[in-house]
């Protein structure tokens, strides 16, 4: 996974061996590949979206698959079909709608399907390890999720919401920029920390508590107002305040009833406002490409955010 544009490569065969080939692309692990019962073609997609990456694998036929150890946490849905997933000393049995945790980052795995289509997000283990910091700063070692399964129905549903934003978000016209493709997968992170067991100590340490004062919230807004262009993560915020991720958010909620993003958010709506109300559309100016440079590549819900905030459509601004 690297810091460029989604890019997209999709690959069907029927032949047994060049599937499994493209699995490994697609999947970053050795792969062994068993066909039981062929049927169809075999159709292996990927979109590499910087930070994150998703697939759609297509698998028809009744197929047993082992995967290596990838050093990617990989969550996948099941769109159709049936398969028994084993990771480590855990076995679940998996039906079309089911969330599952596919691999974690340390293990092999292997899946015996039928007539499977899954489609999943691929993270990298140092990301989710990033998300696991902000909630559990003093934690001495490396994450460990404790189940395969969501915990609950609740926990599934969101994952399924959380995943189809980040899929529409890769798949808008014109790509992620950084900062959103940097939120975006630092969300999908925070939730499969949320959706599935671990073994995190999260509970509010008195020391963030005391952190979270005036002071703090001072010192990190004014690193997120100062850097609103770039690419800003939760421990950039919290380097810059001087405590630790947890004690940022808790000054945000305590004083202001908000989250550090969303008032990074609000920030790059000012920006793309300020800039709306100078520029020239005569000489070039459009809603969409100031939109971009502020971060926001949905012109749809960049509209609709605008509107609540300024009670005016984007281009009326421009257009004044």
């Amino acid at each position: 996974m690297t810091d460029s544009a989604a890019v997209r490569t999709t690959y069907t065969t029927r032949d047994p061996e060049a599937a499994r080939e493209h699995l490994e692309a697609a999947c970053g692990a050795a792969v062994r590949m068993e066909v039981r019962l062929a049927a169809g073609a075999y159709e292996v997609t990927r979109i590499d979206a910087g930070p994150f990456a998703l697939t759609e694998l297509c698998l028809p036929g009744r197929l047993s698959t082992a995967f290596s150890p990838a050093g990617l946490l990989t969550v996948g849905c099941l769109r159709s079909g049936c398969a028994e997933l084993r990771s480590g000393d855990r076995s679940e049995r998996l039906g079309a709608g089911d969330v599952c945790l596919e691999g974690r980052p340390e293990e092999a795995r292997t899946l015996v399907s039928e007539d499977l289509r899954i489609s999943s997000v691929l993270l990298p283990a140092d990301l989710v390890e990033r998300a696991a910091d902000d909630l559990s700063p003093r934690r001495s070692r490396p994450v460990q999720f404790t189940g395969l399964l969501p915990a609950g129905p609740r926990m599934a549903a969101l994952w399924q919401r959380t995943a189809d934003f980040a899929r529409g978000a890769v798949l808008t016209p014109g790509g992620l920029c950084p900062p959103v493709a940097g939120e975006t997968a630092r969300l999908l992170a925070a939730t499969a920390l949320a959706v599935f067991p671990t073994d995190l100590d999260i509970g509010p340490p008195s020391a963030d508590l005391r952190d979270a004062g005036p002071e703090t919230l001072r010192r990190a807004k004014a690193f997120i107002e100062a850097n609103a262009q770039h690419d800003i993560t939760l421990a950039h915020v919290a380097a810059a305040a001087y405590v630790t991720p947890r004690a940022v958010q808790y000054a945000f909620r305590r004083h202001m009833d908000t989250t550090p993003l969303h008032y990074a958010r609000r920030v790059r709506l000012d920006h793309a406002h300020t800039e709306l109300q100078d520029a020239d559309p005569g000489a070039g100016a459009t809603v969409t490409d100031i939109a971009a440079r502020w971060g926001f590549t949905h012109a749809g819900r960049f509209a609709a955010a605008y509107r609540r905030a300024y009670g005016e459509p984007p281009r009326t601004t421009l257009r004044r």
